[in-house]
């Protein structure tokens, strides 16, 4: 689960944290003054699970603790990739934080597949930069790769340690079992349906299969726990995966893309104040696959909120 880090900006203090406000997005604010850079109101998007709204609130707890002139505004849960970023580029929001492959595969409609963090990164950034008025800041150290995982007592009875395993059990006949699959990634271009055309699983025999369709929060890997489905799809920085003990498969045909974690804010926001970008930048650089596993895990298992696991991440890090 180790992940390669990718060199990040330099610097910003630390501070204590202040309150951050509700409300609308856009920005506000006069010109900038002796007392610093101009004020602004920077609005906070999330899509609405659990991950998402931690990145959501160390964005937000580090704009208003060690930005100049910023008051965070809370818009995270929006919902599904294109409702937030269609809120982004409307301006609805100005900030939030996006997995490189859904911006290369799903957002932009990009067919390849880069498998190097740091070329994908890169080309990313590029595009995203090119045709929009945004700017991709420098990325975390996490990584949320997409692939197949099943119940370790399944795959082991079937001998199914990689995809092509997979693949080869339906196209033999075996379809009496349950899959479970986000309702948004059995419809993306870099989902399912090309998933099974590039390990040649045939539709008449996909169509046999009892395919569920949740949404994003943890119920497919309670459905697997279970013991009501054998395989699910999912992300390599779920906590869920480790503590029901599942079995991962190894995309042995290369399918997904890397994917990095990075936050986008709007160019508006950085003209006016650039101690936001300096902000974001320092709090998203030193997250790693294994913290951010470690803080889903708290809130979907304790009292913690989204609030309280990105605080102690910010202040572990020396950045509250």
């Amino acid at each position: 689960m180790g992940t390669a880090g990718i060199t990040g900006l330099a610097g910003c203090s630390g501070g204590n944290s202040s309150t951050e406000t509700s409300g609308g997005g856009g920005t506000e604010g006069g010109s900038a003054t002796d007392n610093g850079p101009q004020q602004v109101s920077v609005t906070v998007g999330s899509k609405r699970f659990s991950e998402q709204e931690i990145f959501g609130e160390i964005a937000k707890k580090a704009i208003a603790a060690n930005a100049q002139n910023a008051d965070p505004v809370d818009e995270t849960g929006l919902g599904g990739t294109a409702q937030v970023w269609r809120a982004l580029t409307n301006g609805e929001i100005d900030h939030y934080w996006t997995y490189s492959n859904t911006q290369w595969n799903q957002i932009h409609g990009k067919d390849s597949v880069i498998h190097d963090r740091e070329e994908m990164y890169s080309e990313v950034k590029s595009l995203i930069e090119a045709e929009h008025d945004l700017t991709m800041l420098e990325p975390t150290q996490a990584s949320a790769v997409w692939t197949i995982i099943t119940r370790p007592d399944w795959a082991e009875e079937h001998g199914i340690e990689t995809i092509s395993d997979f693949a080869d059990y339906i196209r033999n006949e075996s379809t009496d079992f349950t899959f479970v699959t986000y309702a948004e990634f059995a419809e993306r271009q870099d989902g399912l349906p090309n998933l099974l055309k590039e390990y040649d699983i045939p539709e008449e025999k996909w169509n046999k299969v009892n395919v569920k369709k949740v949404g994003y929060g943890g119920l497919n890997y309670q459905i697997l726990n279970s013991g009501d489905a054998v395989a699910t799809t999912g992300w390599m920085s779920q906590p869920q995966i480790y503590q029901y003990g599942l079995k991962t498969l190894e995309d042995n045909k290369g399918y997904f893309s890397a994917s990095v974690i990075a936050p986008i804010i709007r160019n508006e926001i950085i003209d006016q104040n650039p101690t936001v970008e300096t902000a974001i930048n320092e709090a998203a650089k030193p997250l790693t696959t294994e913290e951010l596993q470690q803080m889903v895990l708290e809130v979907s298992n304790t009292d913690a909120t989204a609030a309280d696991v990105a605080e102690d991440y910010l202040k572990k890090n020396d950045i509250l």
